[in-house]
């Protein structure tokens, strides 16, 4: 066998969140929901909120990414915000949907301006999409937030469990189009970091390789490439 060589950076380099690289496990419905309301623009949205919630590492980022970017891809003019970043000082926002990540943890400035935007979007028959750690009415802020945020849509994302991240990944990969033996998947679970985001992004970046130097997907392979990884564990 050939030796890989220096691998070209561009296969380490993380593919932009969408719905057809998030691995659905048991969430089908939520992501059928926000990928139809996305396709659909919010002439047809039945409330004015929707969460997304889950604990760490289930895909919520994700998923608002994808959201977004299949809604402005759709025509609609969406705004994107996070509790870690700055937001506008005019909440009278000139938006079809705004999406606002980590949203359980905003300052009480954050929330003052969410409340505010909040009315005029749904005025306007826009609606906010949101991200957070729990179920919103149990979110540390503001009653009249909570109490509308609460009042629409909550999609728990359920992560997936540690004896299906195999099978998971293994239709991950069907579903870019080439197959994954048993054995390279124990290597990969064994030897990289075991979280689903960084598992995927090895799968996407292996299948990008193996196209370019028409290999198959084998664990001398693989192995070459979690070496060269910038992600790697050290394991």
């Amino acid at each position: 066998m050939r030796d890989a060589g220096q691998i070209p950076f561009e296969f380490f380099a993380p593919e932009a969140p969408s719905f057809g690289n998030f691995v659905v496990g048991d969430n089908v419905e939520a992501v059928t929901l926000l990928t139809t309301l996305a396709n659909a623009g919010t002439g047809n949205k039945l409330h004015a909120a929707y969460v997304i919630w889950g604990g760490p590492d289930v895909g919520k980022s994700h998923l608002l990414t994808a959201f977004t970017n299949r809604a402005h891809a759709r025509g609609l003019s969406v705004m994107r915000l996070s509790a870690d970043g700055a937001f506008p000082e005019d909440p009278f926002v000139d938006t079809n949907v705004l999406c606002v990540d980590d949203a359980d943890r905003l300052s009480p400035e954050q929330q003052g301006f969410l409340f505010t935007a909040f009315n005029h979007i749904a005025q306007s028959g826009g609606c906010i999409v949101a991200t957070g750690r729990s179920a919103p009415g149990l979110w540390p802020m503001r009653d009249d937030i909570r109490s509308r945020l609460g009042s629409g849509l909550a999609l728990e994302i359920l992560p997936i469990p540690q004896d299906g991240l195999a099978q998971a990944l293994s239709h991950y990969a069907a579903s870019r189009g080439f197959g994954v033996s048993q054995e390279v998947l124990a290597y990969l679970l064994k030897h990289a970091q075991r979280n689903l985001t960084s598992l995927c992004q090895t799968l996407a970046g292996i299948d990008r390789m193996s196209l370019a130097q028409k290999r198959a997907v084998t664990i001398p392979l693989l192995r070459a490439y979690l070496t060269q990884s910038p992600h790697r564990n050290g394991t």
